[in-house]
């Protein structure tokens, strides 16, 4: 018999247990830290929240909410849609065309390895190195291992990867382990991180603040909506790396004393497609002029645009081109959904939502609404019907939107209502679902807006609520998904009750409407009357600070933007006489590239009809230039009340004169002379010339009669029939 094997068993301690089980991983974003909670803020304002209202309506008043557990499920249906099987080509490669064709102006980054197997063999410092293992991170992904060892030597790089692949990581480890070895006596701003939106800086922020935590390099974030004072001491302690919006940053340099970016060493454009979608190319002109010419500039960015090319030329200095995962357009864990909206059923599209949300999708879904005022209408409605639902939008004070996110990312909520501003770079851990209620307009915002879930390899749900308007943007979708692209049923009954239910709430809606528009109302009279006695009370002391200088005045913008308007309802019947700003001559240049994309994907008869039109619409144009021109003379029509009041202005004054005993002379009203003719065609005018030229050659003719004819001269017979 052979002898069993003795079982050791050994006791442990409870202090021995925490210390066996794994460590759990830090989370890198912590939006609650940079600025005071939302019930402070409402304490100080004076102001009550958006869920206090609703669950003041919901105790008047006993909404029914209709109950969906005996109904069957949605139906989502396998087959793809039959507008992707137009074309395979991939619309991402089209916009990699402008950079290819350019390829010399980027250096080779021929022998550059996009893989490692741990980042230590990135050669980065221990304290880095135990920061991303505090955070969970033990193998960099393709992205961070071409980039950082080429950052640490110093070159510019243009990084373009899908989303969801450790772009901030990417440029932040190589940063900070140069920053170890900086001269630590002289305090200077050495780095400098632009991006697109307030949210993202603050991610950004959060990120280098969690990587730095066992060193001693100082980070200063720079975004609107904070305090401005607490923003200027922080700079003037001339921290080493600051995260800043464009706009921001320009007030600060412009308006705060020592303050300057004359030390700069490295510049880094996250986003770069966005900040030029946003308006701030101007603004990044104006940083890139003031930075040292000899930096480190790094510029990343999801997709690459003609504009973005345009500012890597500006601010790159033979810059190496990294493109990681160009085979993977799309996640693998990505399923991507259809819902077809009718005409008629495009009234019902909140219905829809509320189907889906209720019974479908019911937690960590992020929902992309168009406009500000229907993401707040959604929230609105969500909470009626009782869902937990955070918004995120620009009509919310900062502290509001940063505890949006904070919410969200606690799952204390299970749906975050948000419009394009949650659509760049916001990595929230564990997003479930993505809904697209309003269709993005293009295909790139459609990839940043589906990026928000199915990242770093997780599974991921991307639903886009498609109308019969949106067919442009479906075929490029089609085209992205490939055969995966499904279409997704809601079941009818459950609209038809989710109807009946949003218009029995329709009153408690625009009740809670009402009460913030009071509320906003008070308290914009209540600043007014703080303003106007702080004016009194310290008015030498307001009077005597240096007056500030802003990049763009409130009055620039409200000229450019009427000067846009304005350029819009010519539709090109000529330029507007205002002068148009550089950043609405860069939306206007947005808004005619959208264009050109839209009209792209359309089918090739309808892009030749469309051509077509237009060119007939350019003649017809012209034609009415020309009559323009030639009724220069003729005068405007006046308004039938202003010649009434006119003629009876001169009665009364000719009765006046009459009684007085005056001589009033009769004025003769000249009547405008008609024209004698008709406006002629061009082969009337032509006809009308050359007949006038055949009369002048026989008068010339018969003044010669004397002369000698010239033998040499010709005369076609066949034309001219002689007399």
């Amino acid at each position: 018999m052979e002898e069993e094997e003795p079982k050791f068993v050994f006791e442990t301690s409870d202090d021995e247990e925490e210390r066996v089980k794994p460590k759990k991983s830090q989370s890198p974003w912590d939006f609650g830290v940079y600025s005071e909670s939302v019930a402070e803020e409402h304490a100080r304002r004076s102001t009550t929240s958006i869920d206090t209202k609703i669950s003041k309506v919901r105790e008047e008043h006993s909404l029914p909410i209709p109950d969906e557990s005996d109904e069957d499920e949605d139906d989502p249906e396998s087959e793809p849609e039959p507008e992707q099987e137009e074309n395979k080509e991939e619309e991402i490669e089209e916009t990699k065309k402008s950079v290819v064709a350019k390829q010399p102006f980027f250096s080779s980054s021929d022998g550059t390895s996009f893989h490692a197997n741990s980042f230590m063999d990135l050669h980065i410092s221990r304290p880095l190195l135990r920061a991303c293992e505090a955070l969970g991170y033990n193998k960099p992904t393709p992205i961070q291992a071409a980039c950082i060892p080429l950052a640490l030597s110093g070159r510019d790089i243009c990084g373009s990867a899908i989303t969801g692949s450790g772009k901030t990581a990417a440029f932040t480890l190589p940063v900070l382990e140069r920053l170890l070895f900086r001269p630590k006596r002289i305090h200077a701003i050495r780095v400098l991180v632009l991006t697109p939106t307030r949210e993202l800086a603050v991610q950004v922020h959060s990120m280098i603040e969690k990587l730095a935590q066992f060193t001693d390099i100082r980070c200063c974030l720079v975004v609107g909506g904070l305090s401005t004072k607490v923003q200027e001491a922080a700079l003037r302690s001339m921290p080493d790396i600051v995260v800043a919006t464009p706009g921001r940053m320009i007030d600060h340099l412009r308006n705060t004393m020592s303050v300057g970016l004359e030390d700069l060493a490295v510049l880094i454009l996250d986003e770069a497609d966005r900040l030029l979608e946003l308006g701030f190319s101007a603004e990044i002109s104006e940083l890139v002029r003031v930075c040292p010419k000899k930096r480190q500039t790094m510029l990343f960015s999801a997709t690459m645009t003609e504009q973005v090319d345009e500012l890597i030329k500006l601010s790159l200095n033979k810059p190496l081109r990294l493109s990681a995962d160009p085979s993977t357009k799309r996640p693998a864990s990505l399923t991507e959904e259809v819902v077809r909206v009718r005409r008629t059923r495009e009234v019902n599209q909140e219905a829809v939502l509320l189907a889906l949300c209720s019974k479908t999708f019911t937690s960590q879904v992020i929902i992309f609404s168009g406009t500000k005022e229907a993401a707040h209408r959604l929230k609105i409605i969500f909470g009626l019907c009782g869902l937990k639902a955070a918004e995120l939008h620009g009509n919310l004070t900062q502290v509001q939107r940063l505890d949006a996110l904070e919410v969200f990312r606690k799952q204390e909520v299970d749906f975050l209502i948000a419009t394009d501003v949650a659509a760049r770079g916001l990595d929230i851990i564990g997003v479930k679902t993505v809904i697209n209620f309003a269709c993005p307009r293009d295909l790139t915002s459609y990839v940043h807006r589906v990026g928000r879930t199915a990242r770093a390899g997780r599974a991921g749900y991307a639903v886009t609520f498609v109308t019969d308007n949106d067919r442009s943007i479906l075929r490029a979708i089609a085209k992205r998904a490939g055969s995966k692209l499904r279409s997704r049923i809601v079941a009818e009954q459950s609209i038809s009750k989710w109807c009946q239910t949003i218009e029995q709430l329709e009153d408690q809606v625009s009740e809670v409407l009402q009460e913030e528009r009071e509320e906003r109302a008070i308290r914009k009279a209540e600043m007014e009357a703080t303003k106007a006695e702080n004016i009194i009370k310290h008015r030498d002391e307001i009077f005597s600070r240096p007056k500030k200088t802003w990049f763009s005045t409130e009055r620039e913008k409200l000229l450019a933007s009427q000067a846009a308007k304005k350029a819009a309802m010519n539709n090109g019947q000529g330029p507007s006489k205002e002068v148009i700003s550089v950043q609405e001559a860069e939306d206007l240049k947005m808004k005619e590239k959208r264009k050109r994309e839209r009209e792209k994907n359309m089918p090739r008869k309808k892009r030749r009809r469309l051509e077509a039109n237009r060119e007939i619409l350019e003649d017809q144009e012209a034609e009415q230039k020309q009559g323009r021109g030639n009724n220069k003379n003729e005068k405007e029509g006046k308004l039938l009340v202003d010649v009434a009041k006119r003629s009876a202005k001169a009665v009364k004054a000719v009765s006046k004169a009459q009684a007085a005993g005056k001589f009033v002379r009769k004025v003769e009203k000249k009547t405008p002379k008609r024209a004698s003719q008709r406006t002629q065609s061009k082969p009337e005018e032509m006809k009308e010339l050359f007949q006038s030229d055949m009369h002048d050659k026989k008068q010339k003719k018969s003044t010669q009669g004397g002369m000698k004819k010239n033998t040499k001269s010709f005369k076609s017979k066949s034309r001219y029939k002689r007399k």
